[in-house]
C-alpha cells in the first residue's frame, strides 16, 4: 500500500510543470534517499548472522523483525542506487540552469 502511493503521488509529479516538478524531486529525493540508506543499512547490520545480531535463548524477536532478510536488502540497495543516481542528475541539472540563468542576465546587461 505504501509503495502504491508514492508511485501515485511520482506519477502526480511527473505531470507537473517543470519548475515546481525540480522543487517537488529536491525535497523528495534527499528525504528518500536517507530513509532509504537507513532501511538496507538496518538490514545488513542486524541481519541475523549480521555485525549487531542479537540472538541467543532468551532472545525475543522485535518489531523489524520482517525487515532483516535478503528481499528488503536487495530492494533497498537497488532503490538507494536509482535514487542516488536521479540525485547525481537533479544536482547536475540545477546547475545548468544557473548557467544558463548567469549567461541570460549577462546578456541582458550588454544589451543594456
Amino acid at each position: 500500500v505504501v509503495l502504491a502511493l508514492l508511485g501515485l503521488s511520482d506519477f502526480t509529479a511527473v505531470s507537473l510543470s517543470d519548475e515546481i516538478a525540480r522543487i517537488y524531486w529536491a525535497a523528495q529525493v534527499p528525504v528518500r534517499l536517507l530513509f532509504l540508506f537507513v532501511v538496507t543499512g538496518y538490514t545488513y547490520a542486524f541481519k541475523p548472522d549480521g555485525m549487531l545480531a542479537k540472538a541467543g535463548v532468551g532472545y525475543k524477536a522485535g518489531m523489524g523483525e520482517g525487515l532483516k532478510n535478503r528481499l528488503v536488502f536487495t530492494w533497498g540497495f537497488l532503490e538507494v542506487a536509482a535514487w542516488f543516481w536521479v540525485f547525481i542528475s537533479l544536482r547536475d541539472e540545477r546547475r545548468q540552469a544557473g548557467i544558463r540563468l548567469i549567461e541570460k542576465r549577462k546578456a541582458e546587461e550588454d544589451r543594456l
